[in-house]
């Protein structure tokens, strides 16, 4: 596998993913995913993508047109010797400043020495931590103008009514 691939995480192949990653660790992974998936109910599971080390989702919530939220949710294990877990949210906006790019929450996870790592749970442990952040700003709130208040982000653009 060398280019990215994507699907329902059911379908990512973790072991050739992480293959120095313990089943604790790979277990936690297969728990922490549906988790997410149930937060996400009714829209659907979400769509991961993959490539050997890396594993990513990301998942966007609101109207097209208009202010929308943006999930995402990352394992990265292909440095080599370092590992990272990251949750985030942004509010993908049409304001005039800083279009699209409103990072308002975050869980950077920093992970090193993959040889210990995988002795135990470390890997399975930090994405659990990040998608448990993840699912409480699914589940609590989920209006991007409660981000835009909490942030102090600018006004969106004014839209034209439909004709």
């Amino acid at each position: 596998m060398t280019t990215p691939q994507h699907g329902p995480f059911a379908e990512a192949p973790l072991e050739e993913l992480f293959p120095d990653a313990g089943e604790g660790d790979l277990e936690l992974l297969r728990h922490e995913a549906a988790r997410v998936d149930a937060a996400l109910a009714p829209k659907g599971p979400a769509r991961w993508e993959w490539e050997p080390g890396v594993l990513f989702t990301e998942i966007t919530v609101g109207d097209e047109a208009g202010d929308r939220l943006e999930y995402m949710l990352q394992v990265d294990c292909s440095e080599g010797t370092s590992a990272w877990v990251f949750a985030g949210v942004s509010v993908a906006c049409g304001c005039e400043e800083n279009h699209e790019t409103h990072l308002v929450g975050q869980v950077p996870v920093y992970l090193t020495e993959l040889t210990s790592l995988y002795e135990g749970t470390e890997l399975g442990m930090a994405f659990s931590f990040a998608a448990w952040e993840l699912t409480g700003w699914i589940e609590n709130p989920r209006e991007p103008d409660y981000w835009r208040s909490l942030k102090g982000l600018p006004a969106p653009r004014p839209t034209a009514p439909a004709p």
